[in-house]
């Protein structure tokens, strides 16, 4: 055990262990993650796990770790010692260990600048009335109905057509892609047990012969996409088909589960807060900044995983080279010394962006196409429909880095008494 510049006293430590631990293991830290992330930051911010990973929690480490070059993505070290130090057997742990989102410059640097070519601010604004008439159709059912399950049936179902259309999946093929997905992305899950493993084995050999077909595809037949654009990239390095189908995997996994759980988060936080609705409902101005608020109080990603190149030290604790660290995403945006009141959620709160998106070089490169959505989303629903309500409580996943809900049920009308 490395040693911390003063090491925080034994009753402190034991604090910290038991708010981890019930974030990580225990329905109840499922079901409220927030006052445990309060907690284990009030305990021992810069945290050396059990679990031998590093643990932080306090906004100003957080983002100064995420910027700094000495903290990278070594995925050989962060999966040392789990799955019986064999997990280079396993098809989801082999695809996660070639993904960009574990790649470290200066290949992480190629591999960006190809994408950033394509993926461009232009090319995603493309989308927006494409986003704004497929809001309204999906929105339809749920105004005839009155309600239903909007996590399923909107939150998940706009997302995946979005990104699948950028890319260049045929929209009548994207939905076979979520259980895959979903499948795959319990690699992110510190607690992730033998049985989903296996489960993500086969989530990762569907995905790698999807995107395979489809990058051959596109090579024979170009279309007017992201896809079609990256393989005509002109760059002294190009991308293979490995490559491609990598992105691809990606790009549409991050752009759908990840945005399912922003927009479902969005939604729930406006019905359980009425007059901060109202607020945007009354001035769309203040929608901007809502959105930010929606991230910033329950972010789609909880937890963000590093490793630490060269020796450092992080709010006044030694970090030695080797280590593994997790960045607590959702504890730094409800951190004190940066938020006032921040377990208030308050759609007029101007105290700069939070890091839902991560920072520094690893940045989420579809931020942008998230935020379109969302307006869409918000603008929509709002507007159209002044009185909503929870029909059912919510159901969430038994996850802890993506903790999004297995369903929102919803009551919707356009005037008093429509709703219930």
């Amino acid at each position: 055990m490395s040693t911390p510049t003063m090491a925080p006293p034994g009753g402190a430590e034991h604090a910290a262990n038991t708010a981890l631990a019930e974030i990580l293991f225990s329905p109840e830290g499922r079901t409220d993650p927030y006052s445990r992330y309060h907690r284990l930051r009030e305990a021992v911010p810069v945290h050396r796990s059990p679990l031998g990973i590093w643990v932080l929690s306090r906004y100003d480490d957080v983002f100064e770790a995420l910027r700094d070059k000495r903290v990278g993505k070594d995925v050989y070290t962060f999966l040392s010692g789990r799955f019986s130090g064999e997990w280079e057997q396993h098809a989801a742990l082999r695809k996660l260990a070639t993904s960009m989102l574990w790649a470290n410059p200066p290949e992480h640097t190629r591999l960006r600048r190809i994408i950033n070519q394509a993926f461009t601010a232009k090319r995603v604004m493309e989308h927006q009335e494409f986003i704004v008439r497929k809001v309204d159709e999906l929105l339809e059912p749920f105004a005839r109905a009155g309600g239903g399950d909007i996590c399923n049936d909107f939150c998940y179902l706009l997302p995946i057509s979005v990104v699948a259309g950028l890319v260049g999946v045929p929209q009548e093929e994207a939905p076979l892609l979520r259980e895959p997905i979903r499948n795959f992305q319990r690699t992110f899950e510190l607690g992730m047990t033998a049985l989903e493993l296996r489960v993500a084995d086969e989530g990762a050999a569907f995905l790698d012969d999807y995107f395979g077909a489809l990058v051959r595809h596109k090579r024979r037949r170009p279309g007017d996409d992201l896809l079609s654009a990256l393989i005509a990239a002109e760059d002294e390095d190009p991308l293979d088909d490995l490559e491609l189908a990598g992105i691809c995997h990606m790009l549409i996994a991050a752009g759908s589960e990840t945005a399912t759980h922003f927009l479902n988060n969005g939604i729930r936080l406006f019905i359980e807060h009425p007059d901060q609705a109202d607020l945007v409902r009354a001035d769309p101005g203040l929608l901007k900044g809502a959105i930010e608020e929606v991230l910033r109080f329950d972010p789609p990603v909880h937890m963000l995983p590093r490793t630490v190149g060269e020796p450092l030290e992080i709010g006044g604790v030694e970090i030695p080279a080797g280590s593994r660290m997790m960045m607590l995403i959702a504890a730094a945006n409800r951190d004190p010394a940066r938020y006032t009141n921040p377990d208030v959620f308050d759609v007029t709160r101007d105290e700069g962006m939070s890091i839902s998106f991560g920072a520094g070089i690893h940045g989420c490169p579809g931020w942008r196409l998230a935020r379109l959505q969302a307006e869409a989303v918000f603008t929509a629903l709002l507007q159209r429909f002044p009185h909503l309500e929870i029909a059912e409580p919510p159901r969430p996943q038994p996850r802890v880095t993506l903790p999004g809900l297995e369903a929102l049920r919803i009551r919707m009308g356009t005037a008093p008494g429509e709703a219930r």
